[in-house]
């Protein structure tokens, strides 16, 4: 995988072209913890400068999607159950408040954009593509947060939800068809939670959220690790990989 001519020419869309494509491939569950994350080879597996890869992994570190040892480098981080638990805890104070105050501000927020993203993360579940599925999930609570218009929310929830989403990548199960049924928290809960919200069930959409929250704790504190690791060459090309598949879905259902 390489970054194309076209972003090339642009040192900006260079840039967030770089960004973009090693964010992927943590949240893509395809790194293992505690990797480290060295300049040389990641420029030459995208073909870009060493010192777009470091502008790039300092963002990430900043953004706490990557941990810097000093005098060490840079690693995919090894999230602890302590972590997930405290992070789950302020999620559940954030969000359950959230929710039900969209419920109840339905008529004069764009709740339709909710059943707009579920119908994309059903589209992804039903394709099997982890990648994309979880990243829409996550986007799901962003979206819900962003609706309320408070920018303080947002801020607050956008730290918590960086976090939150490098356990989901890691532990949750490697295969979206584990994690469709009733005893398995996942993506496909979130239409319950869109549809009360859409009724202006405040009080339902709450209860729901707390058990999705729940369950999504309980499954990740489990820690089934994936064992399929990749380098950074194969997981680049893995990505790249499922761009074309992407695609071709794309234009087949076009």
């Amino acid at each position: 995988m390489s970054i194309t001519e076209g972003a090339k020419s642009g040192t900006s869309d260079a840039d967030e072209a770089v960004y973009n494509l090693i964010r992927r491939a943590i949240f893509s569950g395809l790194l293992r913890p505690g990797l480290k994350l060295q300049e040389p080879p990641i420029a030459r597996v995208l073909n870009v400068s060493r010192e777009r890869v470091r502008k790039a992994l300092q963002r990430l570190t900043h953004e706490k999607w990557l941990d810097a040892v000093p005098n060490r480098g840079t690693f995919i981080p090894v999230p602890t159950v302590e972590e997930l638990h405290a992070i789950y805890d302020a999620r559940k104070i954030l969000e359950l408040g959230v929710t039900r105050q969209v419920a109840q501000r339905r008529r004069v927020l764009a709740v339709n954009r909710l059943a707009e993203h579920v119908a994309r993360e059903r589209d992804a579940a039903q394709r099997d593509d982890r990648g994309l599925a979880f990243r829409l999930s996550a986007e799901f609570h962003f979206l819900l947060v962003e609706l309320t218009g408070n920018p303080y929310l947002v801020d607050m929830h956008r730290g918590l939800m960086q976090r939150s989403s490098l356990h989901f990548s890691l532990f949750a199960p490697a295969s979206l068809h584990e994690c469709t049924s009733h005893n398995c928290a996942g993506p496909h809960e979130h239409e319950g939670i869109m549809q009360a919200i859409l009724d202006g069930n405040g009080a339902r959409a709450e209860k729901l959220m707390t058990h999705h929250l729940d369950e999504l704790e309980t499954l990740l504190a489990l820690r089934r690790q994936k064992f399929d690791f990749l380098e950074i060459d194969e997981a680049f090309a893995r990505l790249a990989q499922q761009d074309e598949e992407r695609e071709a879905h794309t234009l087949a259902a076009s």
